[in-house]
This record gives C-alpha cells, sequence and structure tokens, in this order.
C-alpha cells in the first residue's frame, strides 16, 4: 500500500439532513485511490493506534482489519450507550447506529447478539411502550401506528389488543379525555369525533364519546 489518510469532519459542521458527520479514510494503492467513509468515533481511535503502532498500516488488508475489529467494537458501544438511556427497538437502533455512520453488516451483527442475550428485546420494548402510552390516554390505532413507526407489528405480539383494550374501557378514557377539552357548540359533535379519533380511537368510540359529550351538554 502506498499511503492512507484520514479525513476527520470540521468542528462544527453541519449536518446533511438527519445524517451526522462521517470521517473519510482514504487509501491509495498502485496508482488507484479508494475512499470509505466511516464513523468519527472509528477515525480517531484508528489514529490513535497507527501512531501507536505504525506496523498496522503495512498493507490495505490489515488496515482494514483494524478499522473493522474497532468499528465492531465502537458499534457495540455506542449501542450500549444508548440503552443506557431508556431502551430500544431492534429496528430503532439500527437506525440510530445506521445515522452514526455504522456499516450495516456489522450492525446486524451488533443486533444479533445483542437480541441473543436479552439486551434488545422487541416484545418487551413493545410491552413497556403500550402499557405507557395507553396510561397518557392514547387510543389502539394511534399505539399501533407507533409501534409500526418503530419497526414492530402489533398484530403479532400475544395478547393484541385484548390485553390492553376492551371496548367499555376504551369507551371510559376516550370520554374522560374529551370531557376535559371544551368543544364549541357550532358543529360539537364532529369536532368531538375528529379530536377522539385524532387520540387514536376507533371511529365506534369516536361516536359513543360525541354522543354523550353532545347529550351531557343539552
Amino acid at each position: 500500500m502506498e499511503s492512507w489518510e484520514l479525513n476527520l469532519p470540521k468542528r462544527g459542521e453541519a449536518r446533511l439532513g438527519a445524517r451526522k458527520p462521517r470521517a473519510e479514510l482514504v487509501l491509495s494503492e498502485e496508482g488507484s485511490e479508494r475512499k470509505l467513509s466511516i464513523p468519527v468515533s472509528v477515525a480517531k481511535r484508528l489514529k490513535g493506534i497507527s501512531e501507536e503502532r505504525p506496523w498496522v498500516a503495512d498493507s490495505a488488508r490489515s488496515l482494514m482489519e483494524v478499522e473493522r475489529d474497532l468499528e465492531k467494537r465502537c458499534c457495540s458501544e455506542r449501542a450500549e450507550a444508548l440503552l443506557n438511556r431508556r431502551d430500544y427497538s431492534s429496528a430503532e437502533m439500527r437506525s440510530k447506529l445506521l445515522d452514526d455512520g455504522f456499516y450495516g453488516p456489522v450492525i446486524d451483527e451488533y443486533l444479533r447478539r445483542a437480541s441473543e442475550v436479552g439486551l434488545l428485546d422487541d416484545t418487551r420494548y413493545a410491552d413497556a411502550f403500550i402499557r405507557s402510552k395507553v396510561a397518557s390516554g392514547w387510543g389502539e390505532r394511534k399505539v399501533s401506528a407507533a409501534l409500526r413507526a418503530r419497526g414492530i407489528d402489533a398484530s403479532t405480539l400475544d395478547g393484541w389488543p385484548y390485553e390492553y383494550f376492551d371496548e367499555g374501557t376504551e369507551f371510559e378514557r376516550a370520554f374522560e379525555i374529551a370531557s376535559r377539552k371544551s368543544f364549541s357548540e357550532r358543529n360539537r359533535f364532529s369536532k368531538v369525533v375528529r379530536f377522539v379519533m385524532g387520540r387514536g380511537f376507533s371511529g365506534t368510540v369516536a361516536y359513543d364519546v360525541a354522543h354523550r359529550i353532545c347529550d351531557d351538554a343539552e
């Protein structure tokens, strides 16, 4: 290998959309140049190791082996730092790590190992998420949509939706939430329906709540 170079992003460099700045590893060999985008955390460690042990960069193969080992380690450390703050679904974690610039197969290997040892558990995550959102007044549809956005299909969960919702409880919760809000007399029924459905409750529950509120207002 003729040479290699690490280019770190400039301090304060703006992010492009949701993407975090990346470091660039440039490999020059036999007249050709190859550029690789790698996470900044990996680049900083690679730079430090190459200064302490220059022989790791004797060939492109040895350099890339060191880089890949560092990337696996940094990927695990980043994921576990995130998990120390809160639980994540597998899809959420994958998205976070991709945003940090980690290589897809490295991420997938971490997700597999994390699932095997219970660091990531979509069933556990979903159960806690559902119970939290139900307590906050979310309806079945809204909870289901939020889980889908996190890579979890609610219909595959044991006990969904009956373990978390029943028609009577849904009505009472929706009515309690709607009762806290003041609705003007004009088009009151349709306003209540839109409000209740906007909280993720079914059309049937929304109509029942609207009828009750309109009856109570008379």
